[in-house]
C-alpha cells in the first residue's frame, strides 16, 4: 500500500501537480495551477540536469563495455530516461530493426527512469525480440536473475542512490491513486508510475 511511511511527501507531491478532477473543458486544464507546476518543473529539470549528466556518466564510465544514452522527453513525460544496452560493445542505432538484425532477433534493454517531480526513481529490465522481416516485435519486462544481470542493476542502484534518489518497487508503482485525475487518465485509472513519471508512456 502506498503510505507516508514508504514514500515521503508523497500527499504533498501529487497533489502539487495534479487534480481531484481535469476540467471537461482542455482549455481551463491548461491554465490551471496543477499544470502550470507540472510544466515548471518538467522545464526547470530540461535547464538544470547536471545530477542527471552525472548519473549516465558515471553509468557510462563503470560499465564501458556497454552503451549508454539519455533518451530523456521532457516534453511528455515527468522523468529522465536512460537507456543501457546489455550487449558487450555494441552501440546504439537509429534503426532498431538494424540493431535487432545485428543481435540475431533480442535485445536486451536497462531502462532508468528518474522522476523531476520528486526524488525517485525505478529501473528494470526490457527485453524486444521479434522478425526483423514482417517487422513483428515483442516487448517484456525480465528479472536480473533471468538474464544473469543482478550485479549490474545493483551497481545502477548503488549509482542514482548517491544522489539520494529512493528506488519505487514495480508494484508500487502500479497502485492506483484514487483521488486524482490526469491528462491521459481518469479517476480510478491513474496508477502512481502515471504521476511520478509519465502519463504518457505505455510501460504499466
Amino acid at each position: 500500500m502506498i503510505t507516508e511511511n514508504n514514500i515521503p511527501n508523497l500527499k504533498e507531491t501529487l497533489n502539487l501537480f495534479y487534480q481531484k478532477e481535469i476540467p471537461s473543458d482542455k482549455a481551463t486544464y491548461y491554465v490551471t495551477e496543477q499544470r502550470f507546476n507540472l510544466l515548471k518543473a518538467r522545464a526547470k529539470a530540461e535547464q538544470d540536469n547536471q545530477v542527471w549528466q552525472d548519473i549516465l556518466q558515471a553509468m557510462a564510465c563503470r560499465f564501458t563495455e556497454y552503451a549508454v544514452r539519455d533518451f530523456s522527453n521532457l516534453a511528455d513525460n515527468s522523468c529522465y530516461e536512460g537507456e543501457m544496452l546489455l550487449h558487450r560493445h555494441t552501440p546504439f542505432l537509429d534503426d532498431d530493426e538494424l540493431l535487432l538484425a545485428r543481435l540475431n532477433g533480442t535485445r536486451l534493454l536497462l531502462r532508468l527512469l528518474v522522476s523531476v517531480l520528486g526524488p525517485f526513481y525505478h529501473l528494470y529490465l526490457e527485453e524486444m525480440s521479434g522478425d526483423t522481416a514482417k517487422s513483428n516485435y515483442k516487448f517484456k519486462t525480465v528479472e536480473p536473475e533471468q538474464v544473469g544481470c543482478v550485479e549490474i542493476v545493483q551497481e545502477v542502484k548503488q549509482i542514482v542512490e548517491k544522489y539520494h534518489y529512493i528506488f519505487l518497487e514495480r508494484n508500487t508503482l502500479r497502485e492506483v491513486v484514487p483521488d486524482l485525475t490526469t491528462e491521459y487518465h481518469g479517476a480510478g485509472e491513474v496508477l502512481l508510475f502515471h504521476c511520478i513519471f509519465s502519463d504518457f508512456l505505455g510501460h504499466y
